[in-house]
């Protein structure tokens, strides 16, 4: 019975997951198949995020790139319950929520799964439709379509993600970049904080922390 319980928490963990901090990190995999542009950033860079989904307040997150580590720093800056910074390796999928205000370092379970899932989507079709300018870097505009989901993705040549839309059978969202700004990271800046209680929370009170 438990189990059954936990079912729509997973779901919606889920769910939340991937439109509000996967999508951030990985919103260029939205076109990958074929000879697909880059999808993920060959260079360090921060850049902010607009993360907006329908019935939802939008969140700004500011997300950092360690190319050669394959790690990823996003940190909200509005529309999420509470403070948090996501710290993402996209090598092995380890995934942890840094919450200051607890003094907590948590754990997101089979967040690996998923984002193993999106880096090797496949039989996806993008078309080129264009160049843009967003956030005065210039990208690649693409119409994606895939079985039961569709999109645009603006794409740089070094595998940013400018802009992302997209639905499938769940819902739509959308992720813009404000800024971006390409140049050396602090390594120290992806490590999790040492002196804080490493915990793995119930999912559904992990997607309540996520506001979903």
């Amino acid at each position: 019975m438990r189990r059954m319980k936990d079912r729509p928490a997973r779901a919606g963990l889920k769910k939340n997951l991937a439109s509000s901090l996967l999508i951030l990190a990985l919103a260029p995999a939205l076109a990958v198949a074929q000879a697909a542009p880059r999808v993920i950033p060959v260079r360090d860079a921060r850049a902010v995020y607009r993360v907006s989904q329908p019935g939802r307040p939008d969140q700004t997150w500011s997300v950092r790139f360690d190319a050669a580590a394959g790690l990823v720093r996003a940190t909200s800056l509005s529309g999420t319950p509470m403070p948090m910074t996501v710290l993402l390796d996209l090598h092995d999928g380890r995934a942890q929520l840094v919450l200051a205000q607890m003094h907590a370092l948590v754990n997101v379970p089979g967040l690996a799964g998923a984002m193993a899932r999106v880096m090797v989507m496949r039989g996806a079709h993008f078309t080129p439709l264009g160049p843009a300018t967003i956030a005065g870097m210039r990208c690649t505009r693409y119409l994606v379509l895939r079985r039961n989901a569709s999109g645009t993705a603006c794409l740089t040549p070094d595998g940013f993600a400018l802009a992302a839309s997209g639905g499938d059978p769940h819902g739509r969202v959308s992720v813009q970049a404000l800024s971006l700004h390409v140049g050396p990271q602090p390594p120290a800046d992806f490590v999790p904080p040492t002196g804080y209680s490493e915990v793995t929370l119930p999912p559904q009170m992990l997607a309540g922390l996520l506001g979903r």
